[in-house]
């Protein structure tokens, strides 16, 4: 999972709701709102907490493939090499590939795995990777993340 840096969120959630992919919502009364589409084998999502959250407001992409495609589709240069967990770097032309058939495939699976991706706090996080991604091998990768220190 990676953070979006609060000054370009808008422009990620611009471009997210551009890609013709369908999106989940969830808000209620005294509640977090959440919104999230689907994105190749990952998400985009959106929090924003009212109240005291144990999970901070804002947007976050699930998935190194998402990320890279959404780097290439804002004109950013994405990392160069692989990165913790990721087993090589695709090509752009493969990831848009893959975005036309997210495209064409069936609404309802794809609004479930937008579901999946919905967290309020760390402990859903895990779970919404590990239900994305699969088992252990995203377990530690949430793991590692956690343990690296922050900078500034």
């Amino acid at each position: 999972m990676f953070v979006v840096a609060a000054d370009a969120q808008k422009e990620v959630e611009k471009l997210v709701a551009g890609l013709g992919l369908p999106e989940a919502s969830s808000t209620g009364l005294f509640d977090n709102a959440h919104w999230a589409t689907p994105l190749l084998d990952g998400a985009v999502t959106t929090l924003r907490t009212y109240g005291l959250p144990t999970l901070p407001g804002g947007t976050r992409v699930y998935g190194h493939r998402p990320l890279r495609l959404l780097c290439h589709l804002m004109s950013l240069q994405p990392p160069a090499r692989a990165l913790m967990g990721e087993p090589s770097v695709p090509q752009f032309d493969q990831l848009l590939a893959d975005l036309d058939r997210q495209r064409q495939a069936d609404k309802d699976t794809l609004l479930a795995q937008a579901h999946r991706a919905m967290a309020n706090d760390s402990q859903e996080v895990l779970a919404a990777v590990q239900a994305l991604f699969g088992g252990e091998k995203a377990a530690t990768a949430v793991e590692a993340s956690r343990q690296r220190p922050r900078n500034g």
